[in-house]
């Protein structure tokens, strides 16, 4: 069973994004970074996974570490393989340690307090995307998403 936090702790880490956020939230997720970086230490895949090499250090266009504003770009590949990696030695090291478990998890809700506001929508995609994805707040109306050409039925 995937684990939310911990994935959205690989993803928010493994994509280094940290443009938008306001100061509190850089100093809160600077913390995360902080314990995961020390439980690395004497944990190797935790290490390993942390050590690897992103895909890219730059956030697909309007998206924050949240996944704010996502559009599904950039979401396979290396980025993929790295964040999962990082989840899987984040779930390891987290079941062999049940303070650092602890810990995590209340310095992510740290972090997910300062970037969440009362009105506020965070839309997220992670993995390969192959179909169309719409992320909104507020929609009057319908949507419509039509499939391309080529996957439309032959009559």
């Amino acid at each position: 069973m995937d684990d939310p936090i911990l994935t959205a702790v690989a993803v928010a880490l493994s994509t280094r994004a940290v443009e938008g956020l306001t100061d509190a939230a850089r100093e809160a997720l600077a913390s995360v970074m902080h314990l995961v970086r020390r439980k690395a230490t004497d944990h190797r895949a935790l290490r390993a996974a942390l050590t690897a090499e992103p895909a890219s250090t730059e956030p697909a266009s309007g998206e924050g570490a949240s996944g704010e504003g996502a559009s599904g770009e950039g979401a396979s590949g290396e980025g993929d393989d790295r964040a999962v990696g990082l989840r899987r030695a984040l779930v390891d090291a987290a079941a062999g340690d049940p303070g650092f478990d602890q810990e995590l998890r209340r310095r992510w809700a740290t972090f997910h307090q300062t970037t969440v506001r009362a009105d506020a929508v965070t839309n997220t995609v992670s993995g390969q995307v192959t179909g169309p994805v719409v992320q909104a707040r507020d929609i009057s109306g319908g949507v419509h998403v039509g499939l391309p050409a080529q996957q439309h039925p032959q009559q």
